[in-house]
């Protein structure tokens, strides 16, 4: 189903036919009857499914900017699989993980790490990443080459333009400015590998033993290990994120780029967010759309 051809909800709706999904979803795989618990309800809703082990990521507001929603999860799941299967610290998919269509929502299930109480400093999200490159550097060659920069990009401006929600001069400028961040990142990059996609700490998780596990891989893909630094030194104190670039360096021997070589890589990731935040404002306006308001007042007119 192409979500992005359905008009949106109002937030409540989404969220609640996100919950009925995820119930009838856990019944139909004999879970029996529970009451989802929200984690957490922001580009997807994430709910607890108590008694089974299992958290549904329930794609609402991200997904229906998306033309094909299942197709993003299901690299998501593909992701998880090869990661679990490589020994690397991830969040493990569930043995039936999907993803599922419910409702016309796109669900997939992933092993419930219980309530997180800390973060990972920026020390410990350098290791993480490190250990990620390590053992899947060379994995997913099958894998899409970064779709983060492409469709992640063009299809929520596509849909926030249909639906009314972007002008097309300001949907010029912004195709204007992709086009523009693309040519600058042509030949650019040393090392590809399999990219996490969306590599900081808030991204982490910790298991029962203290390990931290990388969730949220929607972005997964392989590309250029540059994206991926960009994204782990890129934070809102730029203290934590050159700590992290820094640890980063330290633990795999290698040297870092600096601020003007991952430039163009923030460059597109910046514009990547910003086409997040436009698709979101859609279905989401409370949240979503005065920070989208700013995001493309920076990007193009600042």
């Amino acid at each position: 189903m192409n979500n992005a051809t359905q008009p949106p909800q109002s937030p409540p709706a989404i969220r609640e036919r996100g919950l009925r999904a995820a119930t009838d979803l856990a019944r139909a795989q004999g879970l029996g009857d529970v009451v989802p618990q929200v984690l957490s309800d922001r580009g997807s809703l994430m709910v607890r499914l108590p008694g089974t082990g299992l958290v549904a990521r329930v794609c609402t507001h991200t997904g229906a900017q998306r033309r094909d929603p299942g197709w993003w999860l299901g690299q998501e799941v593909a992701v998880g699989r090869i990661a679990q299967e490589a020994g690397a610290l991830v969040v493990p998919p569930a043995p039936e993980a999907g993803p599922h269509e419910v409702d016309g929502l796109w669900i997939s299930l992933w092993t419930d790490l219980g309530d997180q109480d800390s973060r990972a400093t920026p020390e410990e999200s350098a290791a993480a990443l490190a250990e990620w490159h390590r053992v899947l550097g060379d994995a997913g060659q099958d894998l899409p080459v970064m779709p983060i920069v492409h469709a992640m990009i063009t299809e929520p401006l596509e849909y926030a333009e249909r639906l009314g929600h972007l002008d097309p001069v300001t949907r010029a400028a912004l195709t204007r400015e992709h086009e523009e961040a693309l040519a600058a990142v042509e030949g650019l990059g040393t090392r590809q590998v399999l990219l996490h996609g969306d590599a900081h700490r808030g991204n982490l998780l910790r298991d029962a033993d203290g390990l931290w596990r990388w969730n949220d891989l929607e972005e997964a893909c392989r590309g250029p290990i540059e994206w991926d630094l960009a994204v782990l030194g890129s934070t809102p104190d730029e203290e934590t994120g050159a700590a992290a670039l820094t640890a980063y360096g330290q633990i795999t021997g290698t040297p870092v780029p600096s601020q003007e070589e991952l430039a163009p890589w923030l460059r597109l990731r910046t514009l990547e967010g910003t086409a997040w935040l436009i698709g979101c404002s859609v279905t989401f306006p409370e949240r979503y759309a005065e920070p989208a308001r700013r995001a493309i007042d920076e990007l193009i007119r600042g």
